[in-house]
């Protein structure tokens, strides 16, 4: 089962690369996870991951240079992520619900559920009522379980593939725990 699920991801992972340069579905995933603060979670990650290595390697004495030269694969790191995530929104969203989502996300009332759910107004309250009564607010609640599992899936097997590389540059540097 598991070996099922690892293929499946990296089927996907890999096939949307092929689309990510000129696809409009791709890009506005990535409108819809920079809106729904996702993509500053992982960034985020990233970070904690960085100051994690520093505390692990500090006895190794990694000159900031080499640090500041391995953070560079920030970027890439999360456009590969990017593109794991739109695969995951494909199985379960149109284009149009992700046009419907971006919408959302970007309007006063979805910047303050991203911020801070306990801001909103009860106007607040009623748009996004209205919204999760909409046939792609019931997509995202009926799928909600589904997407979390695959997101978890996506995340271990993204995080520990970005560490490994990270280490694996280390220790061709000659620092090495």
């Amino acid at each position: 089962m598991m070996k099922k699920i690892f293929t499946l991801i990296l089927f996907v992972a890999l096939s949307a690369t092929t689309f990510a340069q000129t696809d409009p579905y791709s890009e506005d995933v990535k409108t819809c996870i920079k809106s729904n603060g996702t993509y500053d979670y992982y960034a985020d990650v990233v970070d904690q991951m960085f100051t994690m290595l520093k505390q692990q390697y500090a006895s190794k004495n990694v000159p900031e240079t080499v640090w500041t030269e391995l953070e560079e694969v920030k970027s890439s790191s999360m456009d590969e992520l990017s593109q794991m995530l739109v695969s995951a929104y494909r199985g379960y969203f149109s284009h149009e619900d992700i046009k419907k989502m971006n919408a959302l996300y970007t309007s006063n009332t979805g910047k303050t559920m991203v911020k801070d759910a306990q801001s909103l107004t009860e106007a607040d309250k009623v748009v996004l009522g209205e919204f999760y009564k909409s046939d792609t607010g019931q997509k995202i609640l009926g799928s909600q379980e589904d997407m979390n599992k695959l997101m978890s899936k996506i995340s271990e097997m993204w995080s520990s593939d970005m560490y490994r590389n990270v280490v694996a540059k280390l220790n061709e540097k000659g620092f090495s725990l």
